[in-house]
């Protein structure tokens, strides 16, 4: 997430905003946890995999095959502005998050996957998550188990963040991806 898109929340009141629960303007699940394998073979499917989210993007790694049905693909596939959220990393890595916007079919599987509802932008979301990452707030819910640390959808669902109507988000949005903006005075 830049820093130029994180600047234009400072232009903007979020203190008037309305505090809600996470879980309250997004679906969160996890993905499918059925066998993968590297080689094909009878009812197995190749699919496309993220291997890790880096600088923002999504990597995908070489094609695992899989039993999986027509309806268990549309159940563990991400759609175009799904946002992919790691949930159990590294400490530093815990918390990143992207908007899905891959052409190719992807099936969810390691990551979590949050979809907004019609009180939320799917960018606004993002730029909330995000938000809430740099303060710090997903490290101090997280739990650790070893060298991983993870947070759980139910944790997750109880942070709070400020919700603006859709308009607002919008104009928002549009201020942190305009060249001329404006600075607070």
């Amino acid at each position: 997430m830049s820093a130029q898109l994180f600047e234009s929340t400072s232009y903007f009141d979020l203190a008037d905003c309305e505090l809600v629960d996470l879980g309250a303007v997004a679906n969160m699940t996890t993905g499918c946890q059925y066998p993968q394998f590297e080689w094909t073979g009878e009812d197995l499917k190749p699919f496309a995999l993220i291997e890790k989210i880096a600088g923002g993007n999504i990597m995908l790694g070489e094609p695992r095959f899989m039993r999986v049905s027509e309806r268990e693909k549309l159940k563990f596939g991400f759609r175009h502005g799904d946002i992919v959220f790691i949930h159990n990393s590294s400490p530093a890595q815990l918390g990143k998050c992207v908007l899905f916007d891959l052409p190719e079919f992807v099936l969810h599987t390691k990551y979590l996957r949050m979809v907004a509802n019609e009180h939320i932008s799917g960018k606004f979301l993002l730029l909330m998550l995000n938000k809430l990452r740099s303060e710090g707030r997903f490290h101090r819910i997280a739990k650790q188990r070893g060298h991983v640390s993870y947070v759980t959808i139910d944790d997750l669902k109880k942070l709070k963040i400020p919700v603006p109507g859709i308009e607002d988000q919008k104009q928002l949005l549009e201020m942190s991806e305009s060249p001329f903006r404006l600075s607070a005075i």
